[in-house]
Order: structure tokens, then C-alpha cells, then sequence
């Protein structure tokens, strides 16, 4: 390697490493989907999909080639996909799965390059980043043409200034409660959505898991999306506000599994570091105190949960180690 070049730093690794192995399982999870999906318009994107995750993990392997960095593990389609298994979820779940795999691509990807102090990582991140919002914007279109794209509630235009002049404004425990704010409702949406996925996930997965307690733990989280909705839907609904769409029809009959127990279990860690990061978000942005409550106990419930789901990988060494520091007392006790 070239003198002048700096070396990466821990956050470009970690950022790297994060995504190699995030791509890794949307490359599985197209690779599935396009083997089962019958409308054409939807196997296109997919396609797409599977077409931008393969170039990424190249452009990934390449540099950590390049830097003598082991490449992860992470999910490799010939072990952790099963050819030929039945259609587990509908072609409508399939183009909702690709766009939050793309707005999760764009989301760490950003992050990833804002991260990034070596111009060839920010370029490198720049790339994938242009190529999952491209992906997006496509799959967008897509789901507004078939009429399936979930808005967000309609509200009516602000007219005048004002200012909030009553204390009663963050309360929300006692007497009549003040109408949601635009703010709180996107994030309230945002959450039901995420959850609606969530519950057909591990719906799904339920059904397939050949592990028994694997299988349970997806029977939990599916019962953890619906007491969090329940939740949600309760406040939307006091203030008048329509209920994010039902994806109850989204999971087949199927008992067969298309993916490994592994793959199944880091992908609902996955939803579960999702949600807690977007509670967190919208706990920042929410004015109302038992709105703030409310999501402060699915940040502990949804954190129980994915602390749960990560000892089962730890026991069964599905965990592949993170970059870490070295633990210098340990090597001093070697020597």
C-alpha cells in the first residue's frame, strides 16, 4: 500500500463492515424474491435491486482488499437461501420490502459518508448512496401507479403565525388533550408502518423457522408489533387521524422456509434497531407528555426484545464479530 495513503479510521471500517454485511441480506432477500414474484413490473425492480446489492459488496470487497481488512462473513446467497422454496409473502410485500431497503440504504449510506474523512470512502458512499435513492425513487413511482404508496395524512394549511401561550400544550395525562401536531402524526405513521412490516415478518417467519425457540421468539415480536400499534392506532384515532394500511394478507400458507434461521433472526434484530432508533427519533420531536411516555416503553419493550434475539445468535454462534478496538489489559496478560 501506498505511504501516502491514510489509513481508514474506525468509523469508515465500522461503517464499511456494517454495510457489506446489511447488503449481504438484500441481496438474499431479492434473490428469493425474484425467484417467486409474478408481476413483472415489481421483478424488474427487484432485479434492480439485486443488480445494485452485487456491485456494492464488490466495491466493498475491493477496498478492504486494497487495505488487507478481512472480509465479513455476512450472509452469502448459496447458504443462507433455500433454491426453489415456496412464495412465503405476496408480490405487494415484495415492492414494500425493497422500499425500506432502500431507505435504509440511503439513511446508513449518508451517515456513512458523513462519517468518512478519506475522499475515496465519501465517493465510495456517494456511489451506493446515488444508487439507492435512484432505486427509490423508482419504486415510488411504481407503488403510486399501482395505487398502493401510503401518504401521509392531509392536514390543512397554515394561515396565520401563532404561538402556543397555555402549559397544557405538553401535558396530554389529564381532560381533553390538544390535537396532534404534523410533526407527531408523521412520526406516529412512520411507526405503524414499520410496524405493520414487522408483524407480517415475523409472522412469516413463524411459520417457517425450523428452530423451535427461533420460531417462539418470532411469535413474540409478532405479538410486540400488534401491542405497539394497538398503541399507535389509539392516539391516531382520538385524533381523528386514519390508521396506517393492514398488511394482513401479506404472508402465504407456506411452512416451508426460503431463508436460514440465521438470516431470519439477523433481519428482525435488524426491524428491532430500526424501531428503536425511530422511537428515539420521535420521542425528540414529540411535544405531548404521554405521547413521550408511550414511546419511551416501546424503546424498553423493543430493546428487551432485541437484546432477546441477539443472545439466541450468541448462543448459537450466528454472531459474526463487529471491528473492535484491541483490549490492550488482555494482550498485557499474555505477554
Amino acid at each position: 500500500m501506498n505511504k501516502n495513503v491514510i489509513k481508514l479510521t474506525s468509523s469508515e471500517i465500522s461503517s464499511l463492515w456494517s454495510s457489506y454485511i446489511n447488503i449481504g441480506v438484500a441481496n438474499c432477500l431479492s434473490t428469493h424474491f425474484e425467484e417467486t414474484c409474478n408481476d413483472p413490473e415489481i421483478l424488474a425492480l427487484l432485479e434492480e435491486c439485486q443488480h445494485c446489492a452485487k456491485k456494492h459488496l464488490k466495491l466493498i470487497e475491493d477496498l478492504f482488499n486494497a487495505e488487507k481488512i478481512a472480509i465479513p462473513e455476512g450472509f452469502k446467497v448459496e447458504k443462507h437461501v433455500i433454491p426453489r422454496a415456496p412464495k412465503l409473502f405476496s408480490d405487494m410485500f415484495y415492492i414494500h420490502s425493497i422500499l425500506h431497503i432502500a431507505m435504509f440504504g440511503i439513511t446508513s449510506h449518508t451517515a456513512g459518508m458523513i462519517l468518512a474523512a478519506r475522499e475515496d470512502v465519501r465517493i465510495l458512499f456517494k456511489g451506493l448512496f446515488d444508487d439507492v435513492s435512484y432505486l427509490y425513487n423508482k419504486v415510488v413511482n411504481c407503488m403510486q401507479e399501482k395505487g398502493i404508496f401510503v401518504r401521509m395524512p392531509y392536514m390543512n394549511y397554515p394561515t396565520k403565525i401563532d404561538f402556543v401561550n397555555k402549559e397544557s400544550f405538553l401535558t396530554g395525562w389529564f381532560g381533553r388533550r390538544r390535537p396532534l401536531l404534523g410533526i407527531e402524526v408523521t412520526h406516529l405513521m412512520v411507526n405503524a408502518i414499520q410496524n405493520e412490516v414487522g408483524r407480517a415478518i415475523c409472522a412469516g417467519f413463524s411459520q417457517v423457522a425450523q428452530d423451535q425457540e427461533v420460531r417462539e421468539y418470532f411469535l413474540r415480536g409478532k405479538h410486540v408489533c400488534k401491542h405497539i400499534l394497538s398503541s399507535i392506532h389509539d392516539v391516531l384515532i382520538e385524533s381523528d387521524v386514519p390508521a396506517a394500511m393492514s398488511w394482513d394478507t401479506s404472508v402465504t400458507d407456506s411452512t416451508v422456509a426460503p431463508f436460514s434461521d440465521q438470516l431470519m433472526i439477523y433481519i428482525v434484530g435488524i426491524l428491532s434497531n430500526l424501531g428503536i432508533a425511530a422511537y428515539g427519533t420521535a420521542l425528540s420531536a414529540t411535544m405531548r407528555r404521554d405521547i413521550s411516555a408511550m414511546y419511551t416503553g416501546f424503546i424498553a419493550k423493543t430493546g428487551t426484545f432485541g437484546e432477546d434475539g441477539l443472545n439466541l445468535m450468541i448462543e448459537r454462534r450466528w454472531m459474526e464479530q463487529p471491528p473492535q478496538f484491541e483490549d490492550h489489559d488482555k494482550l498485557a496478560k499474555k505477554e
